[in-house]
């Protein structure tokens, strides 16, 4: 086929045409290389082949042209800012780049921890103010005057009329000694003394030597104030000497028992004013902590502290519950917001700023004791550093990104890695947080049924049959996988971050293999991630999750794992030492 001159001709200028035209509205850049301002001065500088890009803090490996939500967990996708600075402890951006990151920092001061802990409680009777009253002579029981429990009761009143065969008796011979006052006194003197011991009253005892005939019936008064709590007995029954009639409690003052956690003990103390009020009633009242119990409960691990409290109303009831409020506060220290700090295992770490050349550097840090919104700060921060309240995981997270020092990898190029020659290494999770109430409820039922096929899976681990542990851990994975982590947010989400990575890495490992050993390695991280994930954000179980622990498995270092029987079926070792253990703790749910 033949093409003419022309053709050819006109062809070649609109493609000349189309160049020169692309070169105009490109402005001379090249295809494929798109040019960016450097930021000169700023001390930053945007690699070319990632410039445009967003990636996910929680995600490194989602690399996207636009802005928008990480396909796996739903945050908000942040920049892909890369530095050519070559100090791995220095990470350095832009204005512009920090704004996109939100970043916002705070300034470490000196002050005391204040906080409110929040403590359920329940009224109950002083125990030193409850009486029991009794007759202190045998007899049948003809009347009560009192016969219901709940009756105000005063001392002095009537209670009951008894039949005293004894009491008659007694009275005869009061009568008679009466009758030979003169010529035998000490007679007289001593039958008053026995009507006495019996706890007649001396009005009683005149009324008796004054009569000419014995009362057939005598009548038993109140020794106490108060209200009948519980009565004992009915007309027509015989009661021997010091028999009980009924419990008298002088609810004039209680006392309101309030549950403290394990972990706020110490921050309790004799003398603390705490404020209360009853579910039933709008006032409320203060009483100060005058007791605090000496032992733990075991099942619901709580500590109870006593306060008494004056109740001349009448209005606080036994067994009313009461909600509680305690300010605590603690010694003067550094005190850094919550918000800036991010866990890795045990060790803690912030981000500081250098604001004269916007650079951030990553900082270990040493803290104390929790309240509100601060930690105290034991080592690693000093008055005037400026710490990253708002972004910090953004930072961390864009220093793996690039190679620096980060929380995940403290020295450059990573750390710790597992390889070969290191099959299993235990990890390290961050301490539990309580994240309860910033998860939707919907987690927590997640979490729940998580929880359910990993005892299945402990089951199996129990019997020993590898093929057995697979299925079941098949059964495990695909629980996890339905945790949506988008309904934990902030804080929350980092955590489950951080307790999601060693469960997938473990049920990978147990699903894939048929060794039983190999597989039982794996259950103890499986097991330490979930621990501390039911404890962050709670389930929504009714009954308890036991957390037990065997001091010989992991080579004699120890392993934990979780149960629903408080009886101890060891699943590292199975039938050679099916019951070596004890529990170490209770979950409840305290929804």
């Amino acid at each position: 086929m033949q093409i003419n001159r022309s053709t050819i001709f006109t062809i070649l200028i609109t493609l000349i045409v189309g160049v020169l035209i692309g070169a105009i509205f490109l402005g001379g850049s090249g295809v494929g290389s798109p040019t960016l301002d450097s930021h000169e001065g700023e001390g930053h500088e945007l690699t070319q082949n990632e410039a445009g890009l967003w990636t996910c803090s929680m995600h490194p490996q989602v690399r996207q042209s636009e802005a928008g939500a990480c396909p796996f967990c739903g945050m908000d996708l942040i920049p892909v800012v890369t530095s050519d600075d070559g100090d791995p402890t220095v990470l350095k951006m832009s204005n512009s780049a920090m704004q996109l990151a939100n970043i916002q920092t705070s300034v470490i001061t000196e002050g005391a921890l204040n906080g409110i802990i929040e403590l359920n409680g329940k009224v109950r009777a002083d125990e030193r103010r409850i009486n029991t009253q009794t007759t202190h002579f045998a007899g049948r029981i003809e009347r009560l005057y009192k016969d219901y429990e709940g009756q105000v009761v005063r001392k002095g009143d009537k209670l009951a009329s008894l039949h005293s065969p004894e009491l008659i008796a007694a009275q005869e011979e009061l009568i008679e000694a009466k009758k030979l006052q003169k010529t035998n006194p000490v007679l007289l003197e001593a039958a008053r003394k026995k009507l006495k011991y019996w706890k007649l009253t001396d009005a009683q005892i005149d009324a008796i030597e004054q009569a000419s005939e014995p009362m057939h019936n005598f009548d038993i008064l109140a020794d106490y104030d108060g209200v009948i709590t519980k009565k004992m007995v009915n007309t027509g029954n015989h009661l021997h000497e010091g028999g009980a009639l009924m419990e008298i409690t002088d609810l004039s003052s209680v006392w309101v028992i309030f549950e403290v956690y394990e972990r706020d003990l110490a921050k309790v103390k004799l003398g603390d004013k705490i404020m209360f009020k009853a579910r039933s009633l709008r006032e409320e009242m203060e009483a100060t902590i005058s007791f605090i119990y000496p032992d733990v409960n075991p099942q619901t691990r709580v500590v109870e502290v006593r306060a008494d409290v004056r109740n001349g109303n009448r209005q606080l009831k036994p067994d009313m519950f009461v909600d509680a409020e305690l300010n605590v506060s603690s010694n003067q220290s550094l005190l850094v917001p919550k918000s800036a700090v991010l866990w890795t295992g045990k060790r803690s770490v912030v981000y500081l700023q250098d604001s004269e050349d916007l650079s951030f550097s990553m900082r270990e840090i040493v803290l104390g004791e929790a309240m509100g919104d601060y930690y105290a700060v034991e080592s690693g921060l000093n008055v005037g550093d400026e710490v990253v309240t708002n972004g910090a995981f953004t930072l961390d997270a864009e220093a793996q990104l690039q190679g620096k020092i980060s929380m995940m990898s403290p020295t450059k190029g990573g750390a710790n890695a597992v390889g070969p020659e290191n099959p299993f290494s235990e990890v390290e999770l961050p301490d539990f947080q309580d994240f309860r109430e910033e998860v939707a409820p919907a987690f927590q039922e997640q979490l729940s049924e998580l929880s359910s096929a990993y005892v299945q899976l402990k089951d199996q681990m129990v019997e020993g049959e590898g093929s057995k542990i697979r299925k079941a851990g098949v059964l495990t994975k695909n629980a996890l996988e339905k945790v949506d982590m988008t309904l934990a947010k902030g804080a929350a989400h980092v955590h489950w971050m951080e307790v999601l990575k060693p469960m997938e890495e473990s049920l990978a490992l147990i699903t894939t293999s048929g060794d039983r050993d190999l597989q039982r390695l794996q259950f103890i991280n499986l097991s330490k991630a979930l621990i501390n994930a039911v404890q962050s954000f709670g389930t929504s179980l009714e009954s308890p999750l036991y957390i037990q622990f065997c001091p010989m498995a992991n080579n004699d270092k120890g392993a934990t794992w979780i149960s629903t029987s408080e009886e101890i079926i060891n699943p590292y070792f199975g039938d050679v030492m099916l019951n070596c253990g004890n529990v170490e703790d209770i979950i409840m749910n305290e929804q």
